[in-house]
């Protein structure tokens, strides 16, 4: 009998729900809201789907392993060099790649608690211990907390900023006291997947590519702003010498030809970029006004959804299942969050659907 290692074994593989098709046919829904997976409802970048669509015909042939149109045309946008830049399938995969490239026997990963669960997962994955701090009382990272965590087996500091899911952010001059306190073997990851939704809803929110540290990896995602999560494409900003070690262990022919072709064509599609913005800051207006009138605490977001504040997990669960009666699919949070529900916003359509349900149950 194969021996299943003890990392693995004690894993919980990740088990979805019923598709969102199948949810509308079971519960006979005229109409229905999917707010769960912050994804972009408006649909995805037209000139990303054109670009996919003429590169189909290129498919029986391998894509270019580094990327270098793709790679070539971001570091122009973020304002650095083509071997600054790195491609993967989603920030998912370029987080696990850094864990491996990255982390030795007895490293550890530290976080904060109530953040994107995915770090966690990649940690044990790769043997690696994975501790986490508790936020703060208003759900921000403990910065300070994290520092003096940080022993002689730290390797990785993982942020997420804005933090998924509670949508607060670290200023600028907060990450620029945290990392100048960082010793410089550590290495520092800022996962910024909703970047373009950060920046433009807050003035002071911290481009950490500015801050030219060796240490420093970013990440961002094309999946949420320019609509095209199903595609899978991210990517990493550093240092060349940490570049380097990341192409040393992604998959040789990561991303594929259709994800880089979409990639290519979304980042030059300014106008559903602008289009995304403007419906995400609005949206984000109505609820929290529906949510001042209804008497729920809500967190602030940097994002394009909102975490609301129930109290308890009792009354977290029964509101979430109150809007799913109403075909109003929303994220019921676990852990140090189990009393709070994350809502991503939407159309106009489906946040007024949401709205409407959450009047229904307060009234």
């Amino acid at each position: 009998m194969i021996k299943v290692p003890e990392n693995i074994k004690t894993l919980s593989s990740y088990e979805p729900g019923k598709t969102v098709a199948e949810l509308v046919e079971e519960n006979k829904w005229d109409n229905y809201a999917v707010l769960w997976n912050n994804e972009n409802s408006l649909g995805s970048s037209p000139k990303a789907m054109e670009a996919v669509k003429n590169e189909l015909t290129k498919s029986n042939f391998y894509p270019d392993p580094k990327g270098r149109k793709l790679c070539s045309l971001l570091a122009k946008k973020v304002g650095k060099k083509t071997e600054n830049i790195v491609l993967g399938n989603g920030s998912e995969a370029l987080l696990l790649n850094i864990i491996r490239a990255f982390c030795d026997d007895g490293n550890e990963v530290l976080t904060s608690e109530g953040t994107f669960m995915i770090i966690y997962n990649w940690a044990k994955i790769n043997n690696v211990i994975c501790r986490a701090v508790p936020l703060t009382d208003d759900y921000k990272f403990d910065l300070d907390g994290i520092i003096k965590s940080i022993n002689r087996d730290t390797k990785v500091i993982y942020l997420s900023n804005i933090n998924n899911p509670t949508g607060t952010m670290i200023t600028e001059r907060e990450l620029d006291n945290f990392l100048n306190k960082v010793p410089e073997e550590v290495l520092v990851i800022v996962d910024e997947a909703y970047f373009e939704f950060s920046s433009f809803l807050n003035d002071d929110y911290p481009d950490s590519t500015k801050f030219d540290r060796d240490n420093v990896i970013t990440v961002r995602t094309l999946s949420k702003a320019y609509g095209i999560a199903g595609i899978r494409l991210g990517y990493a900003i550093a240092p060349k010498e940490l570049i380097e070690s990341l192409y040393k262990v992604r998959l040789t022919f990561e991303p594929s030809n259709l994800t880089q072709a979409a990639g290519i064509g979304a980042i030059d599609d300014d106008k559903f970029l602008t289009q995304t913005l403007k419906n995400n800051k609005k949206g984000l207006q109505d609820y929290y006004t529906c949510f001042d009138q209804l008497g729920i605490t809500f967190v602030p977001s940097g994002g394009n959804f909102v975490m609301i504040d129930l109290e308890s997990p009792e009354q977290a669960k029964q509101v979430y299942e109150g809007l799913f009666n109403k075909g109003v699919l929303v994220r019921l949070l676990g852990g140090p969050l189990s009393h709070c529900i994350r809502i991503t916003v939407g159309s106009q359509k489906e946040n007024e659907l949401c709205i409407a349900g959450l009047q229904a149950m307060y009234s």
